[in-house]
This record gives structure tokens, sequence and C-alpha cells, in this order.
């Protein structure tokens, strides 16, 4: 049977209130009472349910920041951005990685409330198969929490804000003016995440408008680093009706640099036979050769409007809109064909 908050107010023979009081950490609760109260927690092996406790407690000056891969450069800016601006206001940042795993998600996040964090934020796109939507908004309804790169529909009374770039309006425009210098166009990117499909309804709205043919054989699955990014390449190069010269849309700038790699030890002519356009503008896009195209998201950027965000909400100076959008800009270099 499970030992609940009413079970240890009867214990202690005091009011849920005052166990309330006591778990918040109020001054309004004497010495005498809290040790009793907190012994006999011990003693029980009493924890808290957060999800029933309100949001007035003490401000620890801490956020758990979520990140799914620590290996990925994209999430390495975010957090810099999110540093920069946290600090200024006295704000620490717990970090902690999920591996894509949204059972470890869920665990992580539970523990943190039980360190009486004042909020998440949680940064990379959402699965297809988001099993933490509905876990999320509960979360929401007593801790603020920003997703950074994603959207989840929340409903009044949850404090869930979203800040991200329009994926599927920055691919619109980006293949919009590259791919008619190519005529031919194909996709790399997993469909198991939520950025990719925008980028995938993009690549077959474009396309239909210019009149170039375009279906799902033209889209290879991989996942998103640089060696699943050459082994698509090599498939990909295997394929007997490639239409050259083409252009390679990479859902991220980690598949295209290892596209890029494996084209170029097969002797493949970037980008005259074979254009590269990735997704982010790390900064290992210059790093290589050739130089890697791609849609900025100005990630430092990024990360510190999501730290203004995330201040924001935890001062309640938020009304009305949950869903705001970023910043972004094509920049081309040396993997995509110039206009002539």
């Amino acid at each position: 049977m499970t030992y609940t908050i009413y079970n240890l107010a009867e214990d202690c023979g005091v009011s849920v209130a005052t166990i309330s009081r006591v778990i918040n950490g109020s001054d309004k609760v004497s010495k005498k009472t809290r040790e009793k109260v907190l012994s006999v927690m011990k003693e029980h092996n009493y924890t808290p349910n957060f999800f029933a406790r309100g949001m007035n407690k003490v401000s620890m000056g801490i956020v758990a920041v979520f990140i799914s891969d620590i290996a990925n450069p994209f999430f390495a800016g975010i957090v810099k951005g999110l540093e920069s601006t946290l600090q200024k206001k006295d704000i620490r940042i717990i970090l902690c990685t999920t591996n894509n795993d949204m059972e470890h998600e869920r665990r992580e996040i539970e523990l943190m409330m039980q360190k009486q964090v004042d909020g998440f934020i949680i940064a990379g796109s959402r699965p297809m198969n988001d099993t933490n939507t509905e876990f999320l908004k509960e979360v929401s309804k007593k801790y603020p929490v920003v997703l950074i790169n994603s959207f989840i529909k929340s409903e009044r009374d949850e404090k869930i804000y979203s800040i991200r770039v329009d994926e599927k309006k920055a691919s619109e425009e980006a293949l919009e003016k590259i791919l008619p210098r190519y005529r031919n166009l194909y996709l790399f990117g997993d469909e198991s995440w939520k950025t990719t499909i925008d980028k995938e309804e993009a690549a077959f709205e474009v396309t239909k408008k210019l009149g170039i043919p375009f279906d799902e054989s033209h889209i290879f699955k991989t996942k998103h680093d640089l060696s699943s990014g050459r082994n698509a390449a090599r498939n990909f190069l295997l394929s007997k009706d490639i239409q050259k010269p083409c252009l390679l849309f990479c859902v991220s700038d980690q598949i295209a640099i290892g596209v890029a790699k494996e084209l170029t030890e097969e002797k493949i002519s970037i980008p005259d036979e074979m254009g590269i356009l990735g997704f982010s503008d790390l900064p290992l896009c210059t790093l290589v050769t050739p130089t890697i195209s791609s849609v900025s998201q100005h990630i430092k950027d990024f990360g510190e409007h999501a730290a203004d965000l995330f201040i924001a909400a935890l001062n309640g100076a938020i009304s009305g809109e949950k869903d705001f959008l970023s910043e972004y800009t094509l920049i081309e270099r040396e993997s995509t064909l110039t206009i002539q």
C-alpha cells in the first residue's frame, strides 16, 4: 500500500497543509514540527508527489536542460547560448542527456522534480511516436517547460512553450532557390523525427511546384551522424536510376558531411554532378572540403532566445502566445552550384 501525504499528516498529527509547508520550505512551521515531519518522512521513505504540488515553492535558481545527444555539435551551441543568458540571472543548469530514449527522458524528468528544479528546457526534435507528450503537458501544469526546435500544442493551464525554426518553410525557400540549378532531388533523413517529416513535405511541395519527379524512392533513410550519412551515400550510389545533376538534401549537417566524405572518396564531382545541402549550419560546415551549404538556425542565438523565454515563463511574464518562431538564413558554400 502506498504511503501518501494523508498518511504522513495523520502519523505526524498535523494537517496536510502543514506537511505541504514543510516540503516547500515555508518558514511558517515551527522547528519542532518540521523536525518531526522530516523524521517521519525518512522513516517511511516518503517521496512527495510533485504533480500534486503547487508552484508555491522556494526558487532554487536551477533549470534542468535536456539534450538527446551530447556528441552532436548542434546541442553544444544551444547549451552555450542558454548558459550565457541564464548565468546573468543567476540560474544554473543541470544538463541531462536522453540518447533519444523517451522512457529515459521521463525517468530523468521525474528525478529532477525531486531535486526541486525551477523548470525544464528540452532541446531537439520530438519523435513521431512521442510517448511523453501527455506527461510533459502534465509536468507543465506545475513547472515551466520550454521546448527548443519542437512543438507540443497545450491548453491554457499548461505552461509549455516552444521556440523553433519553421523548418518546412525554411526548407521550401532553400530548395526553391537551389533546386532549379539541378532539376533532380534526393533526400537523406530519419523519418522517425518530426523535423524530418517537415523537410520531406517541403521537398514534395517544391518538386511538384517545379515539375521535378520526386517520390519515396528518392528518400534514403539514415540516422543523424557522420557514419550513417556515409553509409546512406554508399547505398545511394548503388542505385541504378540516379539522375544527374542532382541535389542531395540532407536533413542535418552531420548527415551532409558524411555524404560529402563518401562522394569525395568515390570521385564524384561536388557540386557539378551532385550538390549537397545541409540544415542547421554547424561550425563543421566551414571546416570540411568542400564547405557545406546549409540553412542556418543561428544556433547560439537560438539558445539565448530559449533562455529568455524560460526566464519570462518562470516570472509569469508570458500571456497568450506559446509558440515562437526563430530566424533562419540560407548559407551557400562550395557544395552547391552558384548561379551562372
